[in-house]
């Protein structure tokens, strides 16, 4: 059972990059370590499509302003994930 939460980890990691590897990065490489704003150039419709998508996919209701804490994927994954628990 200890695996769990990596494998969770794991799952959003690679459902945000897959939503995210449509936007050009400007290192060419997409990671967890990825910047949303400096690396993609994401901007606010951008973030919200991938949040939507983000919530469909998991089945759950995102906070806007958890975006206030968010700069890299793995930051996105670290406020996605204990919605994610929550609903399981």
């Amino acid at each position: 059972m200890s695996s769990e939460p990596k494998d969770l980890d794991r799952d959003i990691l690679e459902t945000l990059l897959g939503s995210l590897e449509r936007f050009p990065t400007k290192s060419g490489e997409l990671t967890a370590q990825t910047d949303l704003s400096a690396d993609l150039s994401l901007d606010s419709v951008s973030m919200m499509e991938i949040l939507v998508e983000i919530e469909d996919h998991y089945d759950i209701s995102l906070p806007l302003n958890m975006m206030a804490n968010v700069t890299t994927v793995q930051d996105l994954v670290d406020q996605i994930k204990p919605l994610v628990e929550s609903t399981s």
